[in-house]
């Protein structure tokens, strides 16, 4: 590839890396996944206990992957999670890539995969830290293994023992997905004259077809998890009679045997390195096997199908009945129109959103129809392999959207894309590919509009992640210095900092938001943390949590009330005798946008870097007073007062008052917020140091100024801003 043929992969990679870069770090979810497996990971590298000590959904390889990462430099930080996530988000788009440029040599196509696989993989930005980035990575790198070995069976078997054992003591149902998928390609490819194909192609696809049926059983009563079953099984059933279709002889019986050892080996070792930090073998039963097989009747996020998602799987099937059984007549033009119908539906839907999201247009839709990419055309022996492969581990994979259907959607169906870009390149390559003049302008001009396409969608993604951080503030807290919020929720996330390392020695949150521990270093009651910890934690594990909460008077807890108020809209069972104990015994002192900051009832604190506004019906009086509450070491010089209203990501000064429009009472008070000692007036510029009440004594307040969006400023002689306060009720 001449070195201009470079260029439009380098353009859009650059789009992508700024993107995936600007976004990852202007981004923070409320509920705080990031902060439960970072302090997750912190507590277990700190002393171990997984499972036994430190309660866990994830399988022990990716604690045992993150901490050989922190051996060599990785803090459990905000800032170094995104920067393993990022690594992990941008090696599955180059792996993917790389994958299409072996098959296609079209730079075109290359670019395409990659700002599709990029905007599919969109969820990572909102789930850094998560084992969804490593899952991501492996699965992506067991694709392209498929792609470099399908005929080395020995080297392939080798490597597919070393991802799906690294996968299955990660998510062990992930693990398992992609051991089913390679089985099942391994079956079909066989090299054993006594074990028919046909027989093969039976067993391959009825193993494929009752798997979600198996998966789903506790749920199947549900009608969403009906239809996830019934697509997936028809997904996994037509694939592997297209897949067989083109199946050539290279696989071996005896290469298994490479699969089981490295397999084992990585099972070997992650078992007995867990072991040795302090987690028992029963423990280790109950964390990799049987706490998963829980997991669907203790949490569930629905999927909500599409509009006719049965029915295109019912369509697909007979299709792909009729292709596999019927007559050869209309073979081709059932697979090509099926080729370009999935593949024109999944451009719209990536382009501008319609008729769904991209991910959940694959899985409504293209789940059931990704045989179409995999039955062989004729002419295209060479890519039959790794269609096959790619189709196996897409429709398996596809089932880590159940039982909780979030970015596990994306993560599981992203290889769609290079399983299109492949089938379609073929189609084209083998069919439209003659050399009359109209037939080469036609190809330009629609390779030309899809690179311009997909330029123009990574562009816009990425001038949106580059204004995110332009015009938004950094957070300044404790590892989170490098994130870029708006100045709204920055503000008061540190308010709720500040108070927590103020007047906490022992913090919990409700539900789990364990990023405050990290920020804060208030430890937490004990180290079986969850954000779900009301159906998440056993019993025992929640007394316990009672139980030091209860003996200590100085706890604190945080409460989320708008995501409170969601899961109890969604039907979470949230009534755990901890949770009712936590709303009996602590009450709110403050509240910052829709945090609450709970403390043991009765208890007053001094809610610190907070403001409040009284009005005065004493007349000859300012009308209003504001009243400052801060602790400062040393504030020197305060020379003006500043009012700022939140517009959009950051604030606008409105209002600045100085010794002409204002008076100001500074008075000592105490940790409660009582008075400490005499107030005296002040003029501007003036000192402060210790726990003080500013009272801020005016006249009017400025118009269109509520406080819930507004921010106060204190700047000193030089100009700087040296405290901050936000209103609270």
């Amino acid at each position: 590839m001449s070195r201009l043929r470079w260029l439009p992969v380098a353009f859009v990679g650059a789009l992508i890396a700024l993107g995936a870069i600007t976004l990852s770090f202007s981004t923070f979810m409320i509920y705080d996944d990031e902060g439960y497996v970072l302090f997750s990971l912190k507590t277990f590298a700190e002393g171990g206990g997984l499972y036994s000590r430190v309660y866990s959904q994830y399988g022990p390889f990716f604690f045992l992957f993150n901490q050989a990462l922190h051996f060599v430099g990785l803090q459990f930080t905000n800032t170094d999670g995104r920067i393993v996530a990022l690594v992990c988000w941008l090696g599955a788009i180059g792996l993917c890539g790389a994958m299409v440029w072996r098959f296609t040599r079209s730079p075109v196509a290359t670019c395409f995969v990659m700002g599709g696989v990029w905007l599919h993989l969109w969820e990572m930005i909102s789930e850094p830290s998560h084992p969804g980035g490593l899952i991501v990575l492996v699965t992506a790198l067991a694709a392209w293994l498929g792609a470099r070995w399908s005929g080395q069976s020995r080297k392939l078997a080798a490597a597919v023992g070393l991802a799906a054992a690294a996968l299955l003591l990660t998510k062990i149902n992930v693990g398992v997905f992609l051991f089913a998928a390679a089985g099942a390609w391994w079956l079909l490819y066989l090299d054993d004259a006594r074990f028919p194909l046909r027989l093969r192609t039976a067993i391959a696809a009825v193993a494929l077809a009752v798997m979600p049926l198996a998966l789903m059983r506790p749920l199947l009563d549900q009608g969403w998890a009906a239809t996830f079953a019934l697509t997936a099984g028809v997904g996994g059933m037509t694939t592997v009679l297209a897949a067989a279709r083109g199946a050539s002889t290279t696989t071996r019986w005896r290469d298994l045997g490479w699969l089981a050892l490295t397999a084992s080996a990585v099972v070997a070792i992650t078992f007995l390195a867990i072991w040795r930090q302090g987690t028992s073998w029963s423990d280790l039963l109950e964390g990799v096997v049987l706490g998963p097989l829980r997991h669907p009747l203790v949490y569930t996020a629905p999927f909500h199908w599409h509009d006719g998602s049965a029915a295109v799987g019912v369509i697909s099937l007979l299709l792909a009945g009729w292709v596999a059984f019927g007559p050869a007549s209309h073979r081709f033009a059932i697979i090509a129109t099926g080729r370009l119908v999935t593949a024109s539906f999944y451009l719209t839907s990536w382009l501008i959103g319609v008729p769904a999201s991209t991910d959940n247009y694959t899985l409504s839709y293209c789940l059931s129809a990704g045989w179409f990419f995999v039955q062989p055309l004729g002419g295209d022996a060479d890519t039959q392999p790794i269609r096959a492969w790619l189709g196996l581990i897409f429709v398996t994979q596809a089932l880590h959207a159940f039982p909780v259907a979030g970015s596990q959607i994306s993560w599981g169906t992203f290889l769609l894309l290079p399983l299109i870009v492949i089938g379609v390149h073929d189609l084209v390559r083998l069919h439209a590919g003659g050399a009359q003049r109209a037939v080469r302008a036609l190809r330009f001009i629609a390779a030309g509009t899809l690179f311009l396409a997909t330029s123009a969608r990574c562009a816009q993604f990425a001038w949106l992640g580059y204004t995110r951080v332009r015009d938004s503030d950094s957070l300044h807290l404790p590892g989170a210095d490098s994130l870029r919020l708006p100045e709204s929720f920055t503000t008061g996330l540190r308010v709720l900092a500040r108070n927590a390392s103020a007047h906490a020695d022992m913090l919990f949150s409700f539900p789990g938001l364990l990023s405050f521990h990290l920020w804060t270093n208030v430890p937490p009651p004990t180290a079986a943390n969850a954000t779900h910890w009301f159906n998440l934690l056993a019993p025992a594990q929640q007394e316990e949590i009672r139980a030091r909460l209860a003996a200590d008077p100085r706890a604190c807890v945080i409460m989320q009330r708008n995501l409170y108020d969601f899961l109890v809209r969604t039907n979470v069972p949230m009534s755990s005798p901890l949770a009712l104990w936590l709303q009996d015994n602590f009450e709110p002192a403050f509240t910052m946008e829709t945090y609450e900051f709970w403390v043991r009832k009765g208890r007053h604190i001094a809610v610190l870097d907070t403001a409040a506004i009284f009005e005065s019906a004493v007349a000859g009086q300012p009308h209003y007073r504001i009243s400052l509450t801060l602790a400062a070491s040393n504030l020197k010089a305060i020379s003006a007062i500043e009012l700022g209203r939140f517009d959009r990501d950051r604030s606008t000064l409105i209002k600045t008052w100085t010794n002409a429009d204002a008076q100001l009472v500074l008075t000592p008070i105490n940790s409660a917020g009582a008075e400490a000692g005499a107030q005296r007036r002040v003029t501007f510029p003036f000192d402060a140091a210790g726990l003080v009440r500013i009272d801020l004594l005016i006249d009017q307040l400025p118009p269109k100024s509520p406080p819930s969006r507004c921010v106060l400023y204190l700047r000193d002689a030089s100009g700087a801003r040296v405290a901050e306060l936000r209103f609270i009720r």
